[in-house]
């Protein structure tokens, strides 16, 4: 199976870059709004002393992040050993129950993507 194309995203709002043709510098932002808060974000960083890598985010945040992430994790697991399972026992394995076990467990990080303003 091979792997899909990851299309470049705005290193600041997260949003798909548009197809960009012909030479010059590839596109970093989206528009000028997130270059400009990009910048802002940069200094404001800097005179914390804080790395291009590096960010501040709440403990509770942080943890409810953790959380959410390690529920996730444990519903991997248990598809993994449940698709197993239903292999040895030589049951078809029931991919859709799989898929929306996954899902469920997935839904509680929706809160930690911030639609950008204006979409």
């Amino acid at each position: 199976m091979t792997k899909p194309l990851l299309r470049p995203r705005c290193g600041w709002c997260g949003r798909e870059l548009p197809q960009q043709g012909g030479a010059g510098r590839r596109r970093i932002y989206c528009k000028q709004g997130c270059r400009q808060q990009a910048h802002i974000a940069r200094k404001l960083a800097a005179s914390h002393g804080l790395g291009p890598d590096e960010l501040i985010i709440s403990r509770r945040d942080l943890e409810e992040l953790q959380g959410h992430l390690y529920g996730l994790q444990a519903a991997l697991e248990d598809v993994e050993d449940d698709l197993e399972q239903a292999r040895r026992s030589g049951r078809e394995p029931d991919y859709r129950e799989a898929f929306e076990w996954l899902r469920a467990s997935a839904v509680p990080l929706r809160s930690f993507w911030v639609e950008p303003k204006g979409t």
